[in-house]
């Protein structure tokens, strides 16, 4: 009875070495690719409350983003400085600063990055592995990377009316050719 003791703890303590290992894999890995990353472009899914859109992004690092809605016909932009919701059914262009929102953490890698390097996931399942940090209350980002090909395939975040934002991505491309002027916002009398 007690050799099969021992050699239960002992097949324990292996397996935790085990996984502790592949974690730290991980991290390198993930880190590795994402240091090499200066553009995605994705479609995406995502999900406020009930209410489910989809669309296609395209960001690129540090800051820039452009999101389009194609049923809603809105278009997010993120220009560094500010982030955009173009409404041109409404022909309208609401601006807030991009420093107050989430996406500000989100489109600086080096942000994502230190995340990993510094956190310990906070899930894992077959096939994802996530990351979770709060910035100083003012929002919380969980992140889950797929375990296979190291890509975000989606981030968890609240908007303004503390709603829960979930954006899961697919079809992911890295290191597209992207300008800048791609991500410049629109007067409203250009709509």
């Amino acid at each position: 009875m007690l050799k099969k003791l021992n050699f239960i703890n002992l097949a324990a303590f292996f397996y935790f070495i085990f996984l502790y290992n592949a974690q730290a894999n991980f991290k390198k890995d993930i880190i590795i690719k994402f240091e090499k990353t200066e553009t995605l472009s994705f479609d995406f899914t995502q999900k406020i409350e009930q209410k489910i859109e989809v669309g296609n992004c395209q960001i690129k690092y540090p800051l820039l983003m452009k999101c389009y809605y194609p049923k809603s016909k809105k278009i997010i932009i993120a220009n560094g400085k500010f982030l955009a919701i173009v409404k041109k059914k409404y022909k309208k262009v609401y601006i807030y600063p991009l420093e107050k929102t989430p996406l500000f953490f989100l489109l600086k890698k080096e942000n994502i990055i230190n995340m990993i390097k510094n956190n310990e996931p906070t899930e894992i399942d077959s096939s994802a592995i996530g990351y979770e940090l709060t910035e100083n209350d003012l929002y919380k980002v969980k992140i889950l990377f797929d375990k296979n090909s190291l890509d975000i395939i989606a981030w968890m975040t609240t908007d303004s009316y503390s709603n829960e934002v979930i954006f899961a991505i697919e079809n992911i491309k890295t290191n597209l050719l992207m300008e800048k002027e791609q991500f410049i916002i629109p007067q409203e009398k250009d709509l």
